[in-house]
């Protein structure tokens, strides 16, 4: 059994160094996750100034609240958590467009993947490859914001469903359901886009 909630000793050294008001290890928290953390806040609102004035208020937000960290947990979990939290608030504060989705999916499993095509030596297999990524990123972009961040979480951070529960708060069952349907909404998106994947 696969424990995903809690800190490695590296981890809390270092976060038991920021504590300490050390600067050398605040600057090498930021190094660990800023790339991961502007990613998420970049694919989240599409615009490269918003993820870089939300990534310097995440790790204001992450240093400020340090010394409520339960070390219990895993720290990647909590500063995602607050990474994503800061990203919705900041899509509802914008008043974007929010898809509703009614229906409810089925279960979901591993196995159930987003099918990308292999990039090939092949010039054209290369442009159709990078094509399709384009189009999968439109998609994805235009999901409600609780589909976007589940979707992310999970094929652009690679996190375990077990992870993602923990860094949304949400019930296992709840992450595997939606990320169904999230692969079902972007199925259906690309269909009516006549895109395909």
């Amino acid at each position: 059994h696969r424990v995903y909630n809690r800190a490695t000793v590296e981890q809390l050294k270092l976060i038991r160094r920021c504590k300490r008001g050390e600067e050398a290890a605040f600057a090498e928290l930021l190094g660990r996750y800023r790339a991961p953390i502007y990613n998420l806040c970049y694919r989240m609102t599409r615009n490269a100034e918003d993820a870089r004035d939300l990534g310097q208020e995440v790790f204001i937000k992450v240093f400020s609240l340090l010394d409520r960290y339960d070390e219990e947990f895993a720290f990647s979990s909590w500063i995602f958590r607050i990474a994503t939290n800061h990203c919705i608030d900041h899509l509802r504060r914008n008043r974007l467009r929010f898809l509703s989705l009614e229906r409810d999916g089925g279960h979901d499993d591993e196995e159930d993947q987003m099918q990308i095509p292999d990039a090939g030596a092949a010039p054209d297999v290369v442009l159709q490859r990078r094509e399709a990524l384009e189009r999968l990123e439109e998609v994805i972009a235009d999901l409600p914001p609780h589909y976007r961040v589940i979707t992310l979480l999970r094929h652009d951070q690679q996190l375990a469903y077990e992870e993602i529960a923990e860094v949304l708060g949400l019930p296992l069952g709840t992450v595997k359901a939606r990320i169904h349907r999230a692969r079902n909404l972007i199925q259906q998106m690309l269909r009516a886009r006549s895109y395909e994947i």
